[in-house]
């Protein structure tokens, strides 16, 4: 037996629970994040496109080097049932480019990746000076993240073998770990819940955070200037995407990842943030057409920070300078085990089951507004 959207929002623990930032904090933000845009930088209007973005026109205004790739061939691996890091050795062995300079690579007039450091652009400085405190701050009041995050693959099986098989598979996943380093996630998801008496249904609410968070302004501010910083850059260097982006959360009614931030300012789902991350290949969850668009400050004197493309056959560098990347969920990608380096990388994500027009959301939407509008206040007062 189902229960209710109404029902199931009631069961809500006050981990998961938000309001709405104050205003003053908000305006203060954003009005810090404004000055990205008065950074100069060199455009130019390209002939490229995000794969199934509707937007073309614009999908890359940054003036930037470009590589063609002439010969895409399909990435081999079974990245669902192997577990595939890769080291210097394995770089060094299969012939992978190293690339620390700002690029944008396509092929066929597809876009690739984009990749662009704060030597090459000043705003990206500007965007990441709050990193390091916002991520000390996030392992204070976040969860972190399990190490078999990326191996909750859904296998379809039907027959009893398929299922046996499946299983193997996954008890197998378990035991190799996707990723090593500490992960957080803020904003929202969607998840199956089972609740008392039989009763369950699907469930859109906020990741947990200690409501102890609320209280802390200064953790605030850094939330919202970085992660609408993002945003920013993302809609200085590929106007599509960003577009994109926020036609997708107004199309499904979507309440904002941080409440209190116009959505125009933060339409993605979800902000991801990740310490001495280190990913086997995997593909992204996100929209074909969107990016998962990260950037990462650098890690410790003497360590090294790499993200590997092996379909691409390059490494791109994120060692000497705080850097952005723009990648499309289908392109495999990982990042290198290189130990404990301080390197914190932020994503933005726009989940498609988040911005889905279903009733079931709108519904969900509906009853987070109203809410956030009415609501919200009682459950943090002390």
């Amino acid at each position: 037996m189902y229960m209710s959207v109404n029902d199931l929002f009631n069961t809500l623990k006050l981990d998961r629970k938000r309001k709405p930032i104050a205003k003053n904090i908000v305006t203060k933000a954003l009005k810090e994040v404004d000055k990205i845009k008065k950074i100069p930088y060199k455009t130019k209007d390209w002939d490229f496109h995000w794969g199934e973005n509707p937007y073309k026109q614009y999908s890359l205004i940054v003036d930037l080097p470009h590589i063609e790739i002439t010969d895409l061939k399909p990435y081999k691996t079974n990245i669902k049932d192997n577990v595939v890091f890769y080291d210097e050795k394995k770089i060094k062995k299969e012939g992978l480019k190293y690339i620390d300079k700002s690029c944008v690579i396509t092929h066929k007039g597809e876009i690739l990746i984009v990749y662009i450091t704060a030597e090459f652009d000043p705003a990206i400085k500007k965007a990441t000076e709050r990193l390091v405190p916002l991520g000390e701050a996030m392992e204070k009041y976040y969860p972190v993240k399990a190490s078999t995050f990326y191996s909750a693959f859904k296998i379809t099986a039907k027959t009893e073998e398929e299922k046996k098989q499946a299983n193997i598979t996954n008890q197998a996943l378990k035991k190799k770990p996707r990723y090593y380093g500490k992960n957080w996630m803020d904003g929202q998801i969607k998840y199956f819940q089972g609740v008392h008496n039989g009763l369950s249904g699907t469930m859109i609410s906020y990741q947990p955070r200690k409501p102890d968070a609320f209280k802390d302004e200064q953790f605030l501010y850094d939330l919202i200037y970085s992660y609408c910083s993002l945003y920013e850059l993302e809609k200085r260097y590929a106007p599509a995407v960003a577009r994109w982006r926020l036609e997708l959360a107004k199309e499904a009614g979507k309440v904002p990842a941080i409440p209190g931030v116009p959505l125009e300012r933060h339409p993605a789902t979800g902000c991801g943030a990740s310490l001495d991350f280190a990913s086997a290949i995997h593909n992204d969850s996100g929209m074909n057409g969107l990016t998962e668009t990260i950037f990462w400050n650098t890690p410790d004197k003497n360590h090294k920070q790499l993200f590997v493309s092996p379909q691409l056959k390059c490494v791109f560098d994120l060692t000497k300078h705080n850097c952005i990347i723009l990648q499309p969920p289908k392109i495999p990608h990982g990042t290198v085990n290189s130990g404990n380096h301080n390197g914190y990388g932020y994503v933005n994500i726009t989940k498609q089951n988040l911005v889905a027009k279903t009733d079931l959301n709108k519904e969900w939407y509906k009853k987070w507004s109203s809410y956030l509008s009415t609501k919200a206040e009682k459950d943090f007062d002390e």
